[in-house]
């Protein structure tokens, strides 16, 4: 018995590695927009494509620039992060989220998510879908999003150091 558990660890921890360094799925992308919220809420949309290409896109809030970076911006970030958004996003069941989750609450800015992954493509839209059931994993997609794209020096409000 000390055998089969030794050799399933060992199993599992050199698959790990091979899993953490895989290649993306070549047609995965995924892309975050966040909307207006009736005060100074961040606006923006962030994609992120399979090969780790980060299109930023700034917006203005109803009250003007909420973040520094206004505009289209570009950079790229390592394929092992993506391939690690690409497995959260696998795991945590997106494609079988619903469509909307729309509370009604209208003073706060809503997220769309949209992945692409196979050729198939999902979006989620969440308007405090917290409220309305929506799964909590969906917030933290969007939270994995900005973190992977690296985006926190564009969301902030003063200019990147």
């Amino acid at each position: 018995m000390r055998r089969i558990a030794a050799a399933i660890l060992t199993a599992g921890l050199v698959a790990a590695p091979a899993l953490a360094t895989a290649r993306p799925d070549p047609s995965f992308s995924v892309q975050l927009l966040r909307g207006a919220c009736l005060g100074t809420c961040p606006v923006y949309t962030v994609t992120i494509d399979a090969a780790g290409q980060v299109v930023f896109t700034g917006g203005e809030s109803g009250r003007g620039a909420s973040i520094h970076c206004q505009g289209k911006r570009r950079w790229t970030i390592a394929p092992a992060a993506v391939a690690q958004l690409q497995a959260f996003i696998d795991s945590s069941g997106f494609f079988g989220f619903k469509d909307s989750y729309n509370s009604r609450i209208t003073d706060l800015p809503t997220y769309i998510v949209t992945v692409t992954r196979h050729h198939r493509t999902k979006t989620v839209r969440d308007a405090d879908g917290h409220m309305v059931g929506m799964p909590a994993t969906m917030t933290r997609i969007e939270t994995a999003i900005d973190n992977t794209a690296a985006d926190s020096a564009c969301l902030s409000r003063a200019p990147p150091s």
